[in-house]
């Protein structure tokens, strides 16, 4: 296990502490814990039951596009959930809140059980990235809404404390992979 407290690797890992330092310095903000009570429904949970609704509401209406859309949120948010799963166990990083009220900041391969250490990436975006673009994808005219909700679950994450920029930005990316590759098996089987 290495020191304490490890000092950043290298200049971008550096600006990334940094910046996230300074944007989770009012975590405690009235405003801020608002957005965090909204970024909550990032987390798998909701989203899946939103994309299960989503569902319930194609089939029983029979509607083929909001089923549609419904399927493809479940399978994006499903692959985005597994890529970030598997890289929570190939990287261990601390969360901004440890740095800021322990002064322990740690960055290394090998993850950890520690949820404490498993700050990238951001699970919370990289499924909210997917859901949103897969419900975008077959009703582009909720483009715009999604994209906002996305915008605020992500930032909410850094503003809280518990990612760093980059986390966010590799959980976008995952949930970005996630839902393209979703969108291809899906097309892939309705052939």
């Amino acid at each position: 296990m290495p020191d304490e407290s490890d000092p950043p690797k290298n200049e971008v890992e550096k600006a990334d502490v940094e910046l996230g330092k300074k944007m989770a310095s009012k975590r405690h903000h009235p405003a801020v814990k608002a957005a965090a009570t909204a970024g909550k429904f990032g987390d798998q949970g909701p989203l899946y039951a939103l994309a299960a609704g989503v569902l319930a509401v194609g089939v029983a209406s029979r509607h083929r596009r909001v089923s549609d859309s419904g399927l493809a949120m479940l399978a994006a948010i499903a692959l985005a959930d597994v890529g970030k799963r598997i890289t929570k166990r190939a990287v261990r990083r601390t969360r901004p809140h440890i740095l800021l009220d322990q002064g322990r900041y740690d960055a290394d391969t090998g993850g950890s059980d520690d949820k404490q250490e498993q700050s990238f990436p951001s699970g919370h975006t990289a499924c909210t990235v997917a859901a949103a673009r897969a419900l975008s994808r077959y009703a582009p005219e909720t483009g715009a809404v999604a994209g906002a909700a996305t915008a605020v679950v992500a930032l909410s994450r850094v503003l809280e404390g518990k990612h760093w920029p980059l986390d966010v930005a590799g959980g976008a990316l995952i949930g970005l992979v996630a839902e393209r590759l979703a969108a291809l098996l899906y097309e892939q089987c309705r052939r």
